[in-house]
């Protein structure tokens, strides 16, 4: 798959002429008439693009700032595409349907990503199948998504391999067949994909659709660092930090991540020290700062909500609400969705101490930061908000119909604010949704009554880690999942 390509210092013929507003020739033809003096005239006529020119098209189209080089750069582009060139569909509708630097035009990236995949492209059938299993620019269609992976598979591509093992062994949005999700990663693995080392070994360390195996997590784990992906051992670091098993080879083995490039780990120390999970008390809480000046060096937008969280409860600080606000608001004025979006969650929530729910103000923060946070999260966000400004009955309802009528937007994080946003709307969701399912026989009113909650009971023994509904179905983590189906 093409993505963000470096910037090359010298430009291909075609492209160098797109950037200065003329065309190289490079076919020529004699004309069948000539000049009075007898000397034959030629007429040029383009060249068709070379994988080189739409290469640096898409280079062009990331790097160059001028509005005027992108123009001609995407006009490279059409042109290949008017040719039925694949590889010019694939690199241009993956433009259209992100929006990363053109005017977002989701339906032409979609049809043009569907010419590629239909010409046999690997890597347009793994871009469309990844639209299709998120809903991103087209309704979500797991079953569509499979097939195009699929087909990428039997071509070789790793990538293919690693989604939809991943997805298989999960369960998330296909169906099980964990030994058949397991299988391809493995298959993945063998061809030297590194990232499927951390996407098998993940699976394992939690237990999901494959046998819980620590051990051979770490072992998977450590061969991708040996080919310089730490992520993995940052997943690693984070579980075992947090489960209170070893806190200083935590350190050592989040450190080891960070400094192979998985910088997260910078942010999971933070997060860590903040809580005392590293050593206790003053001494964990004493490394915040090193950590979170290694995270915003790093450009971990996600470590200004630890250091809003930190101002907000008082950790190794003055504890306060309005201070908090405005840290949030200073960072998301820099560009930092992160921050946008912990902003607006705690606008719409409150946090019960010292930030009450302001809804409106939540909506104000989403108008002003919408462009840092993508369509999908404005219309999830959109959603919760009318959510938590539903006070009765009529108005759960319409907010239930809102959120049933976009199945694309769901996941587990989105189920999980809904609940966060107004429990009521939540339950009322639940207890249609149950009903037209034959399963709950009880009002449709929005109340944890204790037919809805019997039914909750039985269905998350479906869920993974079905455990957690021995704790309370009332869990945020429950109820997100189930909303989420």
């Amino acid at each position: 798959m093409i993505g963000k390509p470096g910037y090359f210092l010298t430009l291909t013929p075609m492209i160098a002429a797109a950037v200065l507003g003329v065309w190289t020739v490079s076919v020529t033809a004699q004309t069948a008439a000539t000049t009075g003096s007898g000397t034959a005239q030629t007429e040029t006529a383009p060249a068709a693009a070379t994988p080189a020119d739409l290469k640096q098209a898409d280079t062009v189209l990331w790097d160059q700032p001028d509005p005027a080089a992108r123009q001609q750069a995407r006009g490279v582009l059409e042109k290949a595409v008017g040719e039925g060139n694949a590889e010019a569909q694939l690199i241009l509708g993956r433009h259209l349907l992100h929006g990363w630097v053109l005017e977002p035009d989701a339906a032409k990236g979609i049809a043009l990503l569907e010419q590629a995949a239909g010409a046999g492209l690997d890597a347009a059938q793994l871009e469309l199948g990844q639209a299709y299993l998120a809903g991103t620019g087209v309704a979500a269609d797991p079953a569509k998504a499979q097939s195009l992976l699929e087909q990428a598979v039997e071509q070789g591509n790793t990538d293919a391999m690693r989604m939809l093992g991943e997805q298989l062994a999960g369960g998330w949005k296909m169906p099980r067949d964990a030994e058949r999700g397991r299988a391809l990663l493995e298959q993945a693995i063998a061809a030297g994909d590194v990232a499927s080392n951390v996407t098998l070994g993940e699976l394992m360390l939690y237990g999901i659709g494959v046998p819980k195996d620590r051990e051979g997590a770490l072992a998977l784990f450590e061969t991708a660092a040996e080919a310089g992906n730490g992520h993995g051992l940052a997943i690693y670091g984070e579980d075992l930090m947090w489960s209170l098993r070893d806190w200083a080879r935590a350190e050592t083995i989040l450190t080891r991540a960070a400094e192979l490039g998985a910088t997260e780990a910078w942010v999971t120390l933070a997060h860590g020290a903040m809580y005392g999970y590293l050593g206790g008390g003053r001494k964990s809480r004493a490394k915040f700062d090193g950590f979170a000046e290694k995270a915003r060096a790093a450009g971990e937008e996600e470590i200004a909500v630890y250091e809003a969280t930190r101002n907000m409860w008082g950790i190794n600080m003055r504890a306060s609400g309005p201070e908090t606000i405005a840290r949030l608001r200073a960072d998301a004025d820099e560009g930092n969705a992160a921050a946008a979006r912990f902003l607006i969650e705690l606008l719409r929530d409150g946090n019960r101490l010292n930030l009450h729910r302001r809804p409106v103000e939540a909506q104000e923060a989403l108008d002003t930061y919408a462009g840092l946070l993508g369509e999908k999260a404005v219309a999830q966000y959109d959603i919760t908000l009318a959510a938590a400004k539903a006070w009765v009955p009529a108005e759960w309802a319409k907010v239930a119909a809102a959120y049933e009528a976009r199945p694309d937007l769901k996941s587990v994080s989105f189920g999980i604010d809904m609940y966060k946003a107004n429990e009521n709307v939540a339950f009322y969701i639940l207890q249609q949704r149950y009903h037209d399912a034959g399963l709950y026989k009880g009002p449709i009113n929005g109340y944890a009554n204790w037919p809805i909650l019997r039914v909750i009971n039985v269905t998350c023994r479906d869920l993974d880690r079905p455990e957690r509904c021995q704790d309370s179905v009332m869990r945020p983590d429950v109820i997100g999942a189930l909303l989420a189906q």
